[in-house]
């Protein structure tokens, strides 16, 4: 008897703690009244009234949270607040933005994302989907890294757009040939912004490190010769990576970087 009842005592422990686990060991999903801290969303589909709403020619609807806070931009400003969920619903109060002069559709777009967005919109998450609703409308949003997959550093023609000097970036001409081209045998090619470069590449997580670096040797005047200048001394000094979506960055210690656009 006090054998039995040994053996049902420990039945019952064994299943109580099973089912405090996760069926077939699969990981616990995400908490379903917590933001999604860490993770960008763009939308790919906006209804009214079950019709197609069109955004602003060329902008889409993209969604960034941190903890206890969203960020919104869909084209022209950066719209932000402190932000919750609260029994199936997106709470965002304090809901301010910067204040930069764009085109009236799109300040218009963001009046209506701005009343949207401090309407309570419920929250619907599904794997990587993320569907908020308002009365009749409807945002359907998909994680960044889904809907905008980051590009590889190799066999990618990186296009220089942008010469970082601190916490003030710069538009590089739209006429320059500055690109780089990294290969799986540890090469690179390109242009430094005037002259042909060959170089060598380590990646060591997200730090680069350049060696034999080779130029041709002519003057092309400024600007060309002055964004050169700066490519260069980037690439020595062993500069941070970054790649998000489309879009590489390399980044020095002394704060100088680059910004690359993919090109094919």
């Amino acid at each position: 008897m006090r054998a039995f009842l040994s053996m049902t005592l420990l039945a019952a422990v064994t299943a109580a703690i099973g089912g405090c686990g996760s069926q077939g060991g699969a990981e616990p999903s995400e908490a379903p009244d917590r933001l999604p801290v860490g993770q960008e969303f763009l939308s790919t589909e906006v209804t009214e009234a079950g019709e197609q709403r069109p955004l602003v020619a060329d902008t889409r609807i993209r969604l960034t949270f941190a903890e206890g806070e969203v960020t919104i931009n869909a084209g022209c400003n950066t719209l932000f607040g402190d932000a919750r969920l609260d029994d199936g619903r997106l709470v965002v109060e304090g809901m301010g933005g910067t204040e930069m002069g764009c085109a009236k559709p799109l300040m218009r777009q963001d009046d209506w994302l701005a009343e949207f967005f401090t309407s309570g919109p419920s929250w619907q998450r599904d794997g990587d989907k993320l569907v908020l609703t308002s009365g009749d409308t409807t945002i359907t949003l998909v994680e960044r890294q889904v809907a905008e997959p980051d590009q590889s550093l190799r066999g990618t023609r990186w296009q220089l757009d942008t010469i970082i000097e601190g916490a003030a970036a710069s538009s590089a001409p739209g006429e320059m040939k500055a690109h780089l081209r990294f290969s799986e045998d540890g090469s690179v090619r390109g242009n430094a912004g005037c002259n042909e470069l060959s170089a060598r590449y380590e990646r060591d997580g997200d730090q680069l490190t350049f060696s034999q670096i080779v130029t041709t040797r002519k003057s092309c005047g400024q600007p060309r010769d002055r964004i050169e200048r700066s490519v260069l001394a980037v690439l020595e000094n062993s500069p941070r990576v970054e790649i998000e979506a489309n879009r590489l960055t390399l980044t020095s210690e002394s704060g100088k970087g680059l910004g690359f656009v993919a090109a094919g």
